[in-house]
C-alpha cells in the first residue's frame, strides 16, 4: 500500500510536456460607438406629498442655473401605490387640474386646482443635449434612457 501511494503521489501533470497550440479563435465583431452618454441627468423625488389648491412650491437645490439656461425639467406625479407615473400637466374633462406654474433656480412651483395627499411627485432636471426621439410624456422611456 505504502509503494503504491509513493507510485501515485511522486506523478503530478505538471510533468508532461505541453500539447501545441490550438488554431486562433475567429476574431470577435468590432462595437458600435455610440453617443457619450450625459451624466448630467438627475432624478429628484418627494414622497408622500399633499397638494393644495393653488400654488405649490418644491425646493431642488438641483436645480442649478445652467439647467435654467440650456436644459430641461420635466415633471411626473402619482398616487402612492400606483406603478406608473403621469406627467404633467394632468387634465380632467378638459380642463387643466395641475400644471407647471413657474421654474426658478433652486424651485419648481406647480399650479393645482384640487387637494389631494399621499401623492409622489418627480422632477427629472437635466443640462443640454441631444434627447430628440425621447418621449418625455412616458416616464419609463425617460428612466431607460437617462438610466435612473
Amino acid at each position: 500500500m505504502v509503494i503504491l501511494m509513493l507510485i501515485l503521489s511522486s506523478c503530478s501533470p505538471e510533468d508532461g510536456v505541453d500539447g501545441a497550440l490550438g488554431p486562433q479563435g475567429t476574431p470577435g465583431i468590432d462595437g458600435i460607438n455610440g453617443q457619450d452618454g450625459n451624466a448630467n441627468v438627475v432624478s429628484v423625488l418627494f414622497e408622500d406629498q399633499t397638494i393644495d389648491i393653488g400654488t405649490n412650491i418644491f425646493v431642488i437645490p438641483e436645480l442649478t442655473q445652467e439647467i435654467l439656461d440650456t436644459g430641461f425639467v420635466y415633471a411626473y406625479v402619482t398616487v402612492t401605490g400606483n406603478d406608473y407615473w403621469e406627467p404633467l400637466p394632468i387634465s380632467q374633462a378638459q380642463l387643466i387640474i395641475l400644471e407647471l406654474d413657474s421654474i426658478a433656480l433652486g424651485e419648481i412651483s406647480l399650479m393645482s386646482t384640487f387637494t389631494q395627499s399621499g401623492l409622489k411627485v418627480r422632477f427629472v432636471l437635466g443640462e443640454g443635449i441631444d434627447v430628440s426621439g425621447i418621449d418625455f410624456s412616458n416616464f419609463e422611456e425617460v428612466q431607460a434612457f437617462y438610466d435612473f
